[in-house]
């Protein structure tokens, strides 16, 4: 991810995770460890993103819940599970983040969610999620970000029966939040792993 953002244009940047064979312990690690330049490290970064999808008061939690959009996502997965729900149903399991009445504004402020979209896939046992950004700091949030809705997948296919598969994150924007130099830098003590 960040090395696509360095050397492509930052445009529509798709990562796609899934079950991993090389060290991730030892990833996380370098990144939980890695200070950046405003003394903020990794671990904080991790922690940022986990808040904002996790807790109550972040970013991304009241507008996953609005207008019971992750509720009903569960229940139809389960219902698909148990048979009780057609599994054509499955192209209505989106949440949008993104709420026009507040967020389609000209002014710089407030600041729209980065995280807009995210769309269940139910392939027999198998549950992908996709994940769409609007822009996202792939130096400073991107690593967060995938922890996050990895564990966001992984919650609610253990809930509704499925086996976590794929996350896939599209940014429509991929930037640096620190200069390109401190990415470099980044990139290359996760690489040393």
């Amino acid at each position: 991810m960040l090395q696509d953002t360095l050397r492509n244009s930052p445009f529509i940047q798709t990562t796609l995770l899934q079950p991993i064979s090389y060290n991730s312990d030892k990833i996380r690690e370098c990144f939980n460890a890695y200070k950046f330049p405003d003394g903020r490290t990794g671990e904080w970064w991790i922690e940022d993103r986990l808040k904002a999808l996790f807790n109550e008061n972040g970013e991304y939690w009241k507008p996953l819940h609005r207008e019971g959009q992750l509720d009903y996502v569960v229940s139809a997965l389960e219902g698909m599970t148990e048979g009780t729900m057609p599994r054509w149903n499955a192209n209505r399991l989106i949440i949008n983040l993104f709420d026009p009445k507040i967020d389609l504004h000209k002014s710089r402020c407030p600041t729209p969610p980065c995280l807009i979209n995210l769309s269940f896939h139910p392939v027999k046992q198998s549950l992908t999620l996709i994940a769409t950004f609007r822009a996202q700091y792939t130096d400073a949030k991107g690593f967060g970000n995938l922890l996050s809705l990895a564990m966001l997948l992984k919650d609610i296919a253990d809930k509704t029966g499925f086996h976590p598969s794929k996350l896939y994150s599209i940014a429509h924007k991929a930037i640096l939040k620190y200069p390109q130099s401190v990415a470099k830098g980044l990139l290359h003590s996760l690489l040393c792993v």
